[in-house]
């Protein structure tokens, strides 16, 4: 399954930029379209898994926990490169944690407001460029060393813990 392997490929990719960021600014440069190139990368496997037909519970599955791998990994390194307060990937992890599983005890919200919010294709993709921009945006702080662009990096990480913690409100109100 071709969106599996997108998937699996994804979560290399991050190891590998964590491995290797911040040893060669010619490098980093790499590194930074590596990383807008993971978070488009998801959008483009749940695409072709639709497209060929190739979804699957396992491919839901790996694809969530990928993803919550993926983001991780990055809020908690640009925490501890000094980039980042503590309470950001702590709001982001709970957050994760509480909705997974309401999810696996309640199922996602299957329409309404609580639906576009946590499942519409405009939800995911704004959730995956907030992410993008600002994981993409701190890297670049680390060889530009702009204090503009330190207090926009910050801005935009803020809005994407936001718009993660919103994302997850609708949990609460599923009733079955």
């Amino acid at each position: 399954m071709i969106a599996n392997t997108i998937t699996l490929c994804r979560l290399l990719l991050t190891f590998i930029v964590i491995v290797l960021f911040g040893r060669y600014w010619t490098l980093d440069i790499g590194l930074i379209a590596t990383i807008a190139l993971i978070f488009t990368l998801d959008g483009v496997d749940g695409y072709i898994a639709r497209r060929r037909n190739e979804t699957s519970k396992l491919g839901e599955v790996l694809d969530t926990v990928a993803d919550r791998i993926i983001e991780n990994t990055f809020w908690i390194y640009f925490t501890t490169t000094g980039h980042l307060p503590l309470w950001m990937p702590i709001a982001v992890m709970s957050r994760g944690f509480i909705t997974d599983s309401l999810q696996r005890s309640f199922g996602y919200p299957e329409s309404g407001w609580t639906h576009a919010l946590t499942r519409s294709r405009i939800s995911r993709a704004l959730s995956g460029i907030t992410k993008m921009l600002a994981f993409t945006s701190l890297a670049s702080t680390g060889f530009l060393k702009n204090p503009a662009l330190e207090q926009g990096s910050l801005t935009l990480a803020t809005i994407a813990v936001g718009f993660c913690l919103l994302r997850g409100l609708p949990f609460f109100f599923i009733t079955r």
